[in-house]
């Protein structure tokens, strides 16, 4: 359907767009973890919100954390990667 130069170039800046996304979203996780246990009254409170027990909203009180939105990022760049990694996998056959 396409051509090969566009496959690849469209591969190529998914690639470079998923790689940038997840260390840009990385420090958001990392920030985020840092709150929850900060602000969190006990360590079981914090593992629960962690590992999705409980809400995020019972320790910090909103929905759009850096901890919920760096998770967004890395799921969002880590989708990227892989359509690059299926385009560029195209181009080489």
């Amino acid at each position: 359907m396409f051509d090969r130069r566009t496959v690849h170039w469209v591969g190529t800046r998914a690639i470079a767009f998923g790689a940038a996304l997840v260390v840009l979203s990385l420090p958001l996780v990392v920030v985020g973890v840092a709150d929850v246990l900060s602000d969190a009254a006990s360590i079981s409170t914090a593992a629960d919100v962690l590992i999705h027990l409980a809400p995020v909203e019972t320790v910090l009180g909103d929905s759009w954390t850096p901890l919920s939105l760096g998770l967004l990022g890395v799921g969002i760049g880590c989708w990227s990667l892989g359509v690059g990694f299926l385009l560029q996998g195209r181009t080489e056959r």
